[in-house]
């Protein structure tokens, strides 16, 4: 894995979510359809479905799934009747052919864009393009579906031109823009709830490659979380303790995605931007403020000063 491609809300209405996005991180929304050379893909795949934000290092995709399944998609069913909230996070691979091979191996079965069977037989090849494969783990083996994608190299200047800037060869993380009235210094971590910590492993160390670097007591959530470092990205898996409110969220047996904490230069700012942007916060200690899922499309945004690893 080189870097997280970028988390997948799923939400009903894309204007009022742009808006929203807008005025909380002050960033400008770019579609889908401006990210990629339309010259190079075919033209039967869907438009006008998403947007995509950059915020500071985080790449992050606003979904609508009814707009989703049309054209070269038209029929697939891995977004139908979902809840506004997290539906998937993704990342860049160098192989995926040989990612989904490795998935395999580990028992976790997998998907194309079409709902197929992702097999040595049937490589994950995207509608979109031949030389851009794309898959994604089924909930059922993974816990979650983890989007792994490889871009073809003829798209990717354009890719980083017009969406995600960290595929520039002399990228590196900006320090604290002045004008960002949040003063991002960089993602922290994303955060799931787990009940099934060993196979969370067997998805993002065993398969993917990505190493534990650390355990600890999650207050917050009531949770014992490991956090675990893959491509560019911290990924928090917290296991919930029983009859915890954060355990229902888990029953099912399937992992969820509750939210992303960015560290920030300043609490207090964070709070008065997003009070006049409308938008309510929860103090959570003097190192972390919150907007919580009922006030964001399903999901929490956690503000922190502080890295927990």
């Amino acid at each position: 894995m080189t870097a997280m491609y970028h988390p997948t809300l799923g939400v009903h209405d894309l204007e009022v979510a742009r808006e929203w996005f807008t005025r909380v991180f002050a960033r400008p929304a770019f579609r889908w359809e401006d990210t990629l050379d339309p010259k190079l893909l075919d033209p039967d795949y869907p438009r006008n479905y998403s947007f995509f934000f950059f915020i500071h290092d985080l790449h992050y995709v606003v979904l609508c799934p009814q707009l989703h399944a049309t054209g070269a998609l038209r029929g697939q069913t891995r977004y139908q009747d979902v809840p506004e909230g997290m539906i998937g996070v993704g990342w860049y691979t160098d192989d995926a052919v040989g990612m989904f091979d490795r998935l395999t191996e580990h028992g976790i079965t997998s998907h194309d864009q079409k709902g197929r069977r992702i097999t040595s037989e049937n490589p994950p090849v995207s509608p979109m393009a031949p030389d851009i494969h794309v898959g994604f783990t089924d909930p059922e083996t993974a816990g979650y579906r983890h989007e792994f994608v490889r871009i073809g190299d003829r798209h990717l200047e354009y890719y980083s031109r017009q969406a995600d800037p960290r595929l520039r060869p002399d990228w590196v993380r900006p320090p604290v823009d002045p004008n960002d009235p949040l003063r991002i210094e960089r993602t922290s971590h994303h955060t799931f709830l787990t009940a099934d910590p060993e196979r969370a492993e067997r998805v993002y160390v065993d398969a993917a490659g990505g190493r534990v670097i650390g355990q600890r007591r999650n207050e917050e959530l009531q949770a014992l979380s490991t956090f675990i470092t893959l491509g560019d990205s911290v990924v928090e898996f917290a296991v919930p303790d029983p009859k915890s409110p954060a355990a229902a969220r888990v029953s099912s047996g399937l992992d969820y995605y509750h939210g992303i904490s960015l560290q920030v230069a300043d609490i207090e700012q964070v709070e008065t931007h997003l009070a006049h942007a409308g938008v309510p916060t929860r103090r959570l200690s003097t190192e972390v403020t919150s907007i919580d899922p009922e006030a964001a499309f399903g999901m929490q945004w956690r503000f922190i000063t502080r890295r927990p690893i």
